[in-house]
């Protein structure tokens, strides 16, 4: 049948669904089909969003296991100097925020990176003021990331995770239904 035309007898080219119709025999295949691609590369994407899920939760988990445990210990630090602050937002949606810390006391010493990233918040040009916790004098931080920032960073790292480990399982789904 063409795309708007009008057709004759339309009671008559109506399909009947019943067990044996064409339609039903038609999702039956659809249902039982194999996953499109070979095992090779769902094997891969599994492989891959494996790899970006361990890197993920390595490099920004304990940073913030560190800040949970020593909140309500951060206190400003005058000897410390936050500079190259700046935070850049995507889509209105991620906030990727970086900044380094240098010690005024100790020019020589290299400065310390820091960064976080948020959802759906934006950096708001928040003052840049670095903070050391009283209970562990070598951790250090910026007020606005240890503190203001602390909930949403870690509703963040918690969707991204389970959004990263739900690829994963999908790609793993892939390749077993390719498989097989």
């Amino acid at each position: 049948m063409t795309f708007g035309k009008r057709q004759s007898g339309v009671g008559a080219a109506a399909q009947v669904l019943g067990p044996d119709s064409p339609l039903t025999r038609s999702q039956a295949v659809i249902e039982n089909a194999a996953a499109k691609g070979s095992p090779i590369r769902w094997f891969l994407a599994c492989l891959a969003f494996t790899a970006v899920t361990y890197a993920f939760l390595v490099g920004y988990g304990p940073d913030l296991l560190r800040d949970h445990r020593l909140a309500g210990s951060w206190q400003p630090a005058y000897d410390l100097q936050a500079s190259e602050g700046k935070c850049k937002r995507t889509n209105f949606v991620v906030t990727f925020c970086t900044a380094k810390i240098k010690s005024v006391a100790r020019p020589d010493q290299a400065p310390i990176d820091h960064s976080f990233f948020m959802l759906f918040s934006g950096g708001g040009g928040e003052a840049l003021v670095p903070v050391r916790s009283t209970k562990d004098r070598a951790a250090v931080s910026i007020a606005y990331t240890a503190e203001t920032k602390l909930w949403n960073r870690t509703l963040s790292f918690v969707f991204t995770a389970v959004f990263l480990v739900l690829f994963d399982l999908g790609a793993l789904l892939l390749f077993w239904k390719s498989i097989n």
